[in-house]
């Protein structure tokens, strides 16, 4: 036994290790592919960049119903406002652009603008688009999903009001990301647009937006993203409080610089100003220094550029504007446009009346079912029941393959391996504690078993309990209540749990950052489980011995996937305490998961293998795949007030 070195405990610290870790492995410089590299994986990031906003699984495009709503003009622009479908009666909001001295049909280049937060984006952002008119182009800008009179949402998760997103794997970013998708369709359904040179910009929200539209669609030749790209490693500690449509779900631990060389070769302008709270000028020139790095891989450092302007978020200069102006006019025209002065648009009577400008009036078309846009875009898990343990097997062969694949796929992405040590060897009586320190990725795990002294225990039983408890206390109520069956009990204290646990008021905080990295506070349970038993295994009262695994709250959800991730003929059965009935109703998220599996579909996936709960939530109905796959199956899905009258039932029944 070595002296104790400690760890660090707090997730929140975790994920800011993590994420720069990720940015530092991601950005080596001998990891940056050249052009022909990258040819071959881009394909493969592109899948990943889209399976992280959500829209790996678009549904096919349905008919815009492109209705005009309206004319109005001004000088040097004429406009018409414009409703159209996302979806089969999901209704967006728009107005179309043109230099007023030009016919209809009249080529022109064309700007997508993409509205950043204001009650109103057409309005609010009018004068963008006016100039883009008088400037010699063509631009469409639309509302984002909650804007206007739209009633969708997408402040849903960070508000704290629908965790679910997150095993839905809907992203608000990427329900803007669909709308904007759709809006580009828009854009090039009217008359008079050159396709071919078609570029993307917007502030804050719009930004990112932008950003992520420009790598999913490559129909939009440049971009100028302005305040709207965060990078992990910094707003992870920084605590900016974005907008969650400033991020994607990281599923797969990517830095963004990566994503961003999916514009690459078209160009790419970040623009930031160096006195926003919302970003350092640490964060946005490291982005920028790491964006261009993989441009220059590519042989194209010239289409990768940051604008850096004095002030606050927001435009503030007609120099930032002039900027992003020549970038278009290069980039997209390929010719130079008449100068025009932005900020003054936005102080000319009339810009910005609502009356005029408004689409809808408070009116939608009806039916609208675009408040149901997360769940249109977030295919839920089917499985088809056994009719037999050979069909049984092929099926849960290939659901099991899935989770690998797409859920818990970074479950050895650590920086640091597991260790384990013991530390202490206790008697009492007729009673032994063993303890062990655990670590794994520089987090503190502990570890304690308590059982006769005698060696006369044929079980042990396994326990992960509810984050605030400790891992003794996890031991100690298992021996209490399963005596006087001869078990043994080992209670795991997992990261972040016990005396490092962090209050619940902080879950959707932590969730969120969790989403960042890769690994939200539940998915760290099922990897620290993951790492943790073949150790467990070794261990001499545990090797040779059936095994019951038990979990608790949470920890019930991590100990289900542990035990149907890592299938071991020792594991007699399963018990699991307040399990939730679905991933939909519970704080304790893991990314995507519903659009593989649902906690029935997991359940079920376990038969034969026993399986009792403890107070379970719902009714039996939310159990009701789960009990006829183990009918089927000859296996046993019970229910029970305590681990004793459990084993008592399983052993029995």
């Amino acid at each position: 036994m070595g002296q104790y070195q400690p760890t660090i405990g707090n997730v929140h610290e975790y994920y800011a290790r993590r994420a720069v870790w990720i940015a530092e492995r991601d950005n080596r410089p001998e990891k940056l592919p050249c052009a022909e590299e990258w040819e071959k994986m881009r394909p493969r990031i592109y899948q990943q960049f889209m399976a992280s906003l959500g829209l790996d699984n678009m549904p096919e495009k349905c008919d815009l119903r492109a209705t005009e709503m309206g004319q109005f003009s001004g000088p040097g622009y004429k406009a018409k406002k414009l409703a159209y479908q996302l979806l089969p009666d999901c209704w967006g909001s728009a107005h179309f652009y043109r230099p007023a001295d030009l016919p209809d049909d009249h080529i022109t280049p064309a700007i997508l603008y993409t509205c950043g937060h204001q009650a109103a984006g057409v309005v609010g952002y009018q004068f963008h688009a006016i100039n883009w008119a008088r400037r010699g182009y063509s631009c469409l800008i639309f509302d984002t999903i909650q804007q206007h009179d739209n009633p969708g949402d997408h402040h849903g998760l960070n508000r704290g009001d629908t965790p679910e997103w997150i095993a839905m794997g809907y992203t608000a970013a990427g329900g803007e990301v669909f709308n904007g998708i759709r809006a580009l369709d828009l854009l090039l359904e009217q008359p008079g647009i050159d396709h071919e040179r078609v570029g993307v910009t917007g502030i804050s929200g719009g930004g990112s937006q932008s950003f992520f539209l420009a790598a999913a669609d490559d129909r939009l030749k440049a971009v100028a993203t302005l305040c709207g790209v965060s990078s992990p490693d910094f707003a992870i500690p920084n605590r900016p409080g974005h907008c969650d449509c400033i991020y994607i779900r990281n599923v797969f631990a990517r830095d963004l610089s990566l994503y961003a060389a999916l514009i690459a070769p078209r160009a790419l302008l970040y623009c930031f100003a160096r006195h926003d709270q919302l970003f350092t000028p640490e964060e946005f020139r490291a982005l920028h220094q790491r964006s261009r790095a993989r441009f220059e891989k590519l042989d194209v450092a010239q289409n990768c550029e940051l604008c850096e302007y004095d002030g606050p978020h927001g435009y503030n200069h007609r120099e930032t504007c002039d900027t992003i102006h020549r970038w278009f006019d290069r980039h997209v025209a390929g010719e130079k446009h008449p100068d025009v002065d932005t900020l003054a648009i936005k102080e000319e009577d009339g810009v910005g009346d609502e009356k005029k400008l408004s689409v809808f009036h408070g009116h939608p078309p009806q039916p609208n079912r675009l408040d149901l846009l997360p769940q249109l875009l977030s295919p839920r898990a089917q499985l088809r029941l056994p009719q037999g343990k050979e069909e049984w097997d092929t099926t849960k062969e290939s659901a099991l393959e899935t989770l690998s694949q797409e859920v818990f796929h970074l479950q050895d992405d650590v920086r640091e391996e597991q260790n384990i040590e013991q530390f202490g060897a206790w008697e009492n009586d007729d009673t032994f504690r063993h303890a062990w320190r655990g670590s794994l990725d520089g987090m503190q795990q502990l570890l304690m078993q308590i059982g006769p002294t005698d060696g006369s225990h044929e079980a042990v039983m396994v326990g992960l309990g509810e984050r605030g408890q400790l891992a003794l206390p996890v031991a100690g109520d298992m021996w209490t209540q399963t005596r006087p069956h001869p078990i043994s009990t080992l209670g795991i204290e997992a990261r972040g749990c016990g005396y490092a646990a962090f209050r619940e008021s902080l879950r959707c905080d932590l969730n969120r950052q969790g989403c960042h990295v890769g690994l939200t506070p539940t998915a760290m349970l099922v990897q620290d489980l993951h790492h943790l038993w073949p150790e467990i295994k070794s261990i001499a009262n545990v090797k040779g011995r059936k095994i019951y695994l038990y979990g608790k709250g949470e920890g019930a959800i991590a100990m289900l996937y542990h035990a149907l991730m890592h299938p071991d003929p020792d594991v007699e059965a399963v018990i699991l305490e307040d399990l939730p009935y679905s991933h939909a109703v519970t704080p304790f998220q893991i990314m995507r998961v519903l659009r593989f599996t649902e906690l029935e579909h997991a359940l079920g996936l376990l038969a034969p293998t026993p399986v009792a709960l403890l107070n379970p939530s719902g009714s039996k109905f939310h159990r009701f795949f789960a009990m006829r796959a183990h009918e089927r199956l000859g296996g046993k899905l019970l229910q029970a007030v305590n681990t004793a009258q459990a084993i008592e039932k399983l052993q029995n029944e």
